[in-house]
């Protein structure tokens, strides 16, 4: 008999093989020497391996996960090969896949044959026929297939392969039907406790169950059916879909499997609901905040929603058995809640629409009258009018259909909100209420944790928070069987000191009473939230892989969630999606133009030219004209924004001021907002393809840089010296690139004159320049006007599935997913909008090209630190989101490695990033840089293997044995190692300690607290918006560790930063756009001016165009986006067309600059007092606000005099006064409409 030597990392496969060659062993079947061994990513060659193989005849060997490439396998493979050793090694899903030797091709296909069709008949003909082909005996019983797939039912004496006679034995043709899928291993070994569960809870809910096993990933050369096939066979009747609901218990991705594709999908049109089986012990997952580790985030959330899958339930945990085997047990509680969930969705596809009830909920940020709607890029009013007509048409009941924004805000204003300020007693007789009975009965049913924190955070139940006479008010319009409601507040804004002591905060009992009520009293069919993005998915809990502990959980419960939600918002609406149990509907980000030049930089543009014209044809008028730009210069305030040095020639500051202004000129200013299912048209679509064009898409080149390069010209020549005359035609450079730009208008003009109609592209030799061109430049533009026809414009059409696939999922069909991103940095092939989007799969980051950039960004930083400061930054802070490294595959995680001096090392093939290496200090010419990442709290979640990732490299450079002046993340450890250890701390702990460089929120919340206390007005101070983002950030995450509250750490950490940064990828949003960029950058700056005494430099990187990597200060910036969008005419009327929202966004505008100025002390007094001119004083603007939404002009004002009153701007007294007066007559007149409507 022979040596067979079995090894593997697959927990059942290694147990079953092992009982297997006991049992054969018993028999004297099999050698005595036969043996069956586990391995795991961490098994290390040793001299007992060698003494294990040296002597073996043949090797079996099963890998699943990770690469060949482990310490192990390095040491392995050429020993077996030098040792020539007959081997099967079987790694499918891994580059290599299978590695064989010595074996015939018809006992490798055997061999194979009875490993896949598994069974301990097969499992023991699997060693002997191993065996046999060294004895010669391999005349062993032929694999035996038994059920390839079938459908299972607890009660059955066997399986069913045909899905009539299950039907008719099983299943109650008028209830609706639940398909599960599972892995048919877990049939085959009798695994099949939770699958009984999942059927028993199904027909318990009064539905069928038809609950089928199948391989993942079928070989289809064995005779396995696709999974096309099994869908068709038993969840199908003749073609027709014979589920309701699809639940996959599977992990992976159905369609990455390659037997199931995304159209089939599509075409079965039924929703996916993920079960995930957890492979962690019950335990760990219900006690731990994580919830789910880096791999099953990976392999159970990431990958599944690559099928459209709307949510994930956690419903079973894996246990590993006494003899090695594991058996998946059913997490009775959760099975309930998936299948309530599983049911709901059932229900929207059988119900008529006109029962249906529907809660379309309005986020509203701050939680008054002038925010209702709050939503990033979306015109949230409009789109729901538009949605309230649709739902009508297709027969729900809506009783009145507002006739326009301003009729409908009216309308909701009518009735209570969450303005308690304005609420009339009319008001609030009117208004649906949760009565306090009714709550605490909701409460009592609760985990006793929950219990207990809710009324330590908030009181005994029903608590104070909306509480009127003992109930509690549920604010909104009835409008038939829709109720058009705002999200309750999350807290912070009820009890301030709570941002200072607890971030770990549950939200009110009012908030978790809302929903009560909305489910289980009015009895929702479906929540419809509203635009990006509310609080639901941010309140306290775990990362994914939910509990009845967790707070999303508990309020929303099993409700089907619709969320419109902007394409280039990835992490955060991933986290709606893991986290919310929302199904997204990813809309187009708002409209957008170059900004242009307006009022005195349009009349300084003006005079620089004729400066630069002057130059050649009338130097003797260059001293009058040289005056008149200095003097406009001050009156634009832009004297220290490009600096005058009366020591250097004037022609240079010229060319500076000419550079500065073109780059504020041909920057991207969003000219109104999109209104969800409504593509654009006419000024806008042109706009819109401009916009789309302006970068390369992949293959498809620039527009902008072929119409320059027609002139001999690389575009961004152009932009950088825009003061240089061209010549030929004796114009400025800045004034060829408004050339340019009108000649992509013309060609644009042209394709929608012809109606994108490929066949019609010779109309462009119509245009002279066109004709005159060459052939190369007249392929180019071919190229890029059949994407535009063939491509970009179809995809700009289907913006209408937004609306309506948002009316399918409330129809309970299948949204198909598609990626997100930022359309308008090169990724037009993002469109169309209107799908389920997905993330990313987080162990492919950084890319080869996203490290390709960090290192640029990173370089960036050190020579604007030398440039400034004259000497290298020891230490830097960097912020790092989810979402932004998500959509641009890791820069920002590559530019902290590349400061570091560490690169990563990529697996060949998948890409995976499967270590680091240490980048010699010859080749990295500078000191390493100790860099500290404040990361968010979806960071945390959906990246825990990025974090391992940084911190290991960390480590890897503080043990370098390098001088310290080289290396000065050694250099800060070894001192504050020391300081440790002085303290009490152990040297191995000191320098644990010490080295913690990836600080975050605790487990379980979100956030940096520094948005709700300025909202809040709860400060004095820099030093306390420093104690807060200390409070909220000083967690750090490292190892073993995670979440260690550490703020005497965190606070040296934030003392010793010379520079902080800030990355962004696109300009769909903006540093002013929204309150989380102030919270967690702002936050920073003012936690180092408070702790060192000094501000840091401070930078945002901008990699929206991959080919120009630019940065700016954060001051520069700011001014900036404030000159090209915030007081730009074109914002300002594009903000006018939207009503009510377009003045919240400008409320928010100011809100935000003023945040801003809190924390990092951007703004000027000039940049108040412009703000005040063009939004509140300027007599048109201020009536379209006063009729509009005089809320927001009332908060405009409010937040211009606190920024007086607390010496931020020193404003005018008569800018003061005529502010006051605005303020007390909005009051005036919302007192007297409250009057109204009491």
């Amino acid at each position: 008999m022979s040596k067979v030597v079995f090894l593997s990392n697959v927990d059942r496969r290694f147990a079953m093989m092992q009982v297997a060659l006991q049992q054969l062993q018993q028999e004297n079947l099999l050698s005595n020497d036969s043996v069956c061994a586990k391995l795991s990513d961490n098994t290390v060659w040793n001299d007992e391996w060698q003494k294990l193989l040296e002597d073996a005849d043949i090797l079996l060997l099963k890998w699943m996960g990770a690469a060949l490439d482990t310490h192990f396998f390095k040491k392995l493979l050429p020993f077996i090969k030098k040792h020539q050793l007959r081997y099967y090694i079987d790694a499918a899903g891994t580059e290599e896949e299978e590695l064989v030797s010595g074996i015939e091709k018809k006992d490798l296909e055997k061999l194979k044959a009875y490993a896949l069709y598994s069974g301990m008949k097969n499992y023991r003909n699997l060693f002997l026929y191993a065996n046999g082909i060294l004895t010669g005996k391999t005349d062993i019983e032929l694999p035996d297939p038994m059920y390839w797939s079938a459908i299972y039912h607890p009660k059955a004496k066997t399986v069913y392969t045909d899905l009539a006679a299950y039907k008719k034995d099983f299943c109650d043709a008028a209830k609706p039907t639940i398909g599960i899928l599972f892995y048919r291993d877990e049939w085959v070994w009798d695994d099949l406790v939770y699958q009984t569960a999942l059927i028993e809870e199904i027909e318990r809910q009064g539905m069928n169950a038809v609950c089928v096993f199948s391989n993942g990933m079928p070989v289809l050369e064995l005779g396995m059916p696709s999974l096309i096939k099994i869908f068709e066979d038993y969840f199908c009747e003749n073609g027709v879909p014979s589920i309701d609901v699809f639940i996959n218990t599977m992990k992976f991705s159905l369609t990455g499997a390659r037997s199931m594709t995304l159209d089939f999908l599509k075409k079965f049109n039924v929703p996916v609901l993920q079960a995930y089986t957890l492979l962690t012990p019950y335990e760990n997952w219900r006690d731990d905040f994580e919830g789910m580790n880096a791999m099953e985030v990976s392999i159970s959330v990431t990958m599944p929603e690559f099928d459209g899958a709307i949510h994930g339930v956690p419903i079973a945990n894996k246990k590993l058995l006494e003899n090695g085997d594991v058996r998946y047990l059913p997490i009775n509680e959760r099975i309930v809640r998936m299948v309530n969930k599983a049911r709901k969705w059932a229900v929207l596809r059988r119900k008529k629409n006109a029962d249906k009830k529907v809660a379309i909920i309005f986020h509203n940020y701050p939680p008054r009258n002038s925010n209702i709607g709050s939503a990033v890029g979306l015109d949230t009013i409009e789109s729901i009018r538009l949605v309230l007509q649709a739902l009508r048409e297709r027969g729900y009941k809506v009783d009145t259909i507002p006739e326009d924004g301003k009729e409908f805000i009216n309308e909701l204003t009518a009735n209570a909100t969450n303005d308690r300020a304005l609420l009339t007693e009319k008001q609030l007789a009117a208004a649906n209420k949760l009565s306090g009975a009714d709550y605490r009965k909701f409460f009592e049913l609760q985990d006793e944790g929950v219990k207990a924190q809710l009324v330590k955070d908030w009181g005994e139940a029903p608590g104070e928070v909306m509480n009127y006479d003992g109930d509690l008010l549920i604010p909104g319009t009835m409008n038939g069987n829709i109720f058009v409601t705002v999200q309750p507040p999350r807290g912070f804004g009820e009890d301030p000191s709570k941002i200072y002591h607890s971030p770990f905060c549950a939200p009110t009992h009012h908030y978790l009473g809302f929903y009560h009520w909305l489910r289980d009293i009015w009895q929702a069919d479906a929540v419809v939230h509203v635009g990006t993005h509310g609080s639901l998915e941010w309140l306290p809990g775990k990362n994914a892989g939910l509990n009845n502990t967790c707070y999303p959980d508990i309020s929303l419960g099993d409700l089907p969630n619709i969320y419109p939600y902007l394409i280039t918002i990835t992490g955060e609406g991933i986290q709606a999606k893991r986290r919310g149990a929302a199904c997204l509907i990813e809309h187009l980000p708002p409209p957008m133009t170059d900004a242009g030049v307006y009022d005195e930089l349009e009349e300084l543009e003006k005079l620089m030219d004729e400066y630069c014209h002057f130059e050649t044809t009338q130097p003797e008028n260059l001293e009058k004209l040289q005056s008149l730009i200095l003097e406009k210069v001050v009156q634009a305030n832009l004297q220290d924004e490009v600096f005058f040095d009366e020591e250097k020639p004037f022609n240079d500051y010229v060319m500076g001021l000419h550079n500065y202004i073109t780059d504020l000129k041909n920057m991207q200013v969003r000219i109104g907002l999109h209104i969800l299912g409504q593509p654009p048209h006419d000024e806008n679509l042109r706009e819109y393809l401009m916009l789309l064009t302006r970068l390369e898409n992949g293959d498809i080149p620039s527009l902008m840089q072929v119409l320059a390069k027609q002139y001999g010209f690389d575009y961004y020549d152009l932009l950088e010296n825009s003061g240089l005359i061209y010549e030929p035609l004796n114009i400025t450079y800045g004034a060829l690139i408004d050339k340019l730009r009108a000649r992509s208008r013309n060609i644009i003009a042209l394709l929608i004159e012809h109606g994108f109609d490929e066949e019609k592209l010779y109309n462009l030799e119509n245009l002279e320049w066109v004709c005159d061109g060459s052939s190369e430049f007249k392929l180019a533009l071919k190229q890029i006007c059949c994407y535009i026809c063939n491509n970009i414009y179809p995809n700009l059409m289907l913006t209408s599935q937004e609306r309506e696939n948002l009316l399918r999922g409330l129809e309970g069909q299948y949204i198909e997913p598609g990626p997100s991103g930022a359309p308008s940095s090169g990724g037009a092939d993002l469109l169309p909008t209107g799908r389920n989007f997905y993330g990313i799969d987080p162990r492919n980051l950084p890319t080869p090209a996203a490290w390709e950039i960090g290192k640029t960004l990173g370089d960036q930083v050190i020579e604007r630190y030398i440039s400034e400061e004259g000497r290298y930054p020891e230490s830097v802070g960097i912020v790092l989101w989810s979402g932004a490294n998500m959509r641009s595959h890791g820069q920002c995680v590559a530019e902290f490695l590349y400061l570091l001096g560490v690169r990563p090392q990529w697996q060949h093939g998948s890409q995976r990033v499967i270590g680091l290496e240490v980048i010699p200090l010859m080749e990295l010419k500078r000191p390493r840089i100790d860099v500290t990442a404040r990361i968010s709290g979806l960071f945390r979640d959906t990246m825990p293997s990025v974090m391992n990732l940084l911190d290991k490299a960390v480590l890897l450079v503080g043990e370098l044995e390098e001088d310290e002046e080289q290396n000065y993340v050694r250099k800060h450890l070894l001192a504050d190692s020391l300081e440790l250890e002085a303290e009490g701390l152990t040297k191995e702990d000191a320098w644990r300690q010490a080295a913690f460089r990836i600080f975050g929120d605790e487990q379980g919340v979100y956030g940096a607290g520094i948005a709700a206390l300025l909202e809040a007005k709860n400060w004095e101070s820099i030093d306390d918006i420093a104690e807060v983002y200390v409070r909220w950030g000083a967690h750090a995450y490292g190892g073993k560790v995670k979440g260690k509250f550490l703020p005497q750490q965190f606070r040296k950490r934030m003392g010793s930063l010379d520079v902080t940064i800030k990355n962004e990828d696109n300009h769909e949003t903006n540093m002013l756009s929204s309150d989380d960029y102030n919270a967690y950058h702002g936050g920073m700056i003012a936690a180092v001016r408070s702790i060192k005494g000094s501000a840091p430099r401070s930078y945002c990187g901008d990699s929206t165009d991959k080919s120009k990597v630019v940065m700016h200060s954060v001051q520069e910036e700011a001014k900036r986006i404030f000159r090209s969008e915030a007081i730009n005419p074109k914002f300002i009327e594009g903000m006018m067309k939207h009503g009510y929202k377009g003045a919240a966004d400008m409320a928010n505008y100011i809100a935000h600059s003023f945040q801003w100025d809190a924390t990092s002390a951007v703004m000027e007094d000039w940049m108040y007092e412009k703000y005040a001119e063009k939004y509140t004083f300027d007599p048109k603007v201020q009536e379209w606000l006063r009729d509009v939404n005089p809320w927001a002009l009332q908060r405009m004002a409010e937040i211009l005099l606190e920024a007086d009153q607390r010496g931020l701007w020193q404003a005018k007294p008569e800018t003061k006064a005529e502010l006051q007066k605005i303020y007390l007559s909005v009051e005036g007149e919302l007192e007297e409409r409250s009057d109204e409507h009491s």
